[in-house]
């Protein structure tokens, strides 16, 4: 072969062009799987959002999920992350809600390890809260056979979220909790299957772009009463059709109730 023969610079150019694509495509697979509020499509459509119809505040920018019905959502987003926790457990991360003064709700598999740290929020005006200083942790009541557990605090917090007592009141919902390491997050869910909420301990909720690491975070109505929380995920098809599942507020109730913590 002649070394002064140069090739076509339009098929090397291709090549990279194709090479680079094909690992785009590799890891917005892998984003799908661990990180689905953030694979590219999402993060094309949420640039084009903000280019279209610009934020006005910082918060503004994460508001996940078209089409909020509830009003004034950063208001009611102040609310429930002011009584939104952190839980750390062996390098895990999760979310807890405060639905008394000493009182904490989670998932049962949020607190399933040692070490448990609570972090109590930090709220900034217009933008998301971030995890703050630690509080006490006195006693975990974990649900046996439940993906529901309660956490109670020496000391009393500020801010607490009501049970909501009639769940047929509206389908739409907002969930704040904490799937990534440095800031809370609210997107937007539906209710399905509203009437079999009576009859069962959980609720089933679609419309959510993001899940994992979400676990034991507050759904709560546009009135600001509790919904439910959070549970795990019971399969990654779930996942893809964006459905999930959380223990509901009746159930949140009775367990109170039962164990005399309230």
């Amino acid at each position: 072969m002649n070394p002064f023969i140069r090739k076509p610079e339009g098929k090397t150019n291709w090549t990279w062009v194709l090479m680079v694509v094909g690992l785009i495509a590799l890891h917005n697979q892998h984003l799908i799987k661990t990180d689905p509020e953030n694979t590219y499509p999402k993060r094309i459509r949420r640039a084009l959002r903000l280019w279209i119809n610009p934020a006005e505040t910082e918060l503004e920018k994460h508001l996940i999920g078209k089409g909020i019905v509830c009003e004034e959502p950063a208001r009611l987003y102040q609310k429930v992350a002011g009584a939104t926790v952190v839980i750390k457990t062996n390098g895990a991360i999760g979310s807890g809600v405060f639905i008394g003064p000493r009182l904490i709700a989670t998932a049962n598999h949020v607190v399933d390890g040692k070490n448990l740290k609570v972090l109590l929020p930090q709220l900034e005006e217009d933008n998301l809260a971030k995890p703050g200083r630690p509080i006490v942790v006195d006693f975990v009541n974990r649900i046996k056979g439940l993906d529901l557990a309660f956490v109670t605090t020496r000391h009393s917090h500020h801010s607490w979220i009501n049970l909501e007592r009639n769940l047929q009141l509206d389908t739409n919902m907002i969930i704040v909790g904490h799937p990534k390491a440095k800031y809370y997050s609210l997107q937007k869910a539906r209710i399905k299957k509203k009437a079999s909420m009576s009859s069962s301990e959980f609720v089933i909720f679609k419309d959510n772009e993001i899940f994992f690491g979400n676990s034991g975070g507050a759904m709560v109505n546009c009135n600001g009463n509790l919904v439910g929380v959070v549970s795990m995920m019971s399969n990654f098809q779930n996942s893809m059709l964006k459905q999930g599942i959380g223990i509901n507020a009746n159930t949140i109730g009775r367990y109170v109730q039962n164990l005399k913590l309230g």
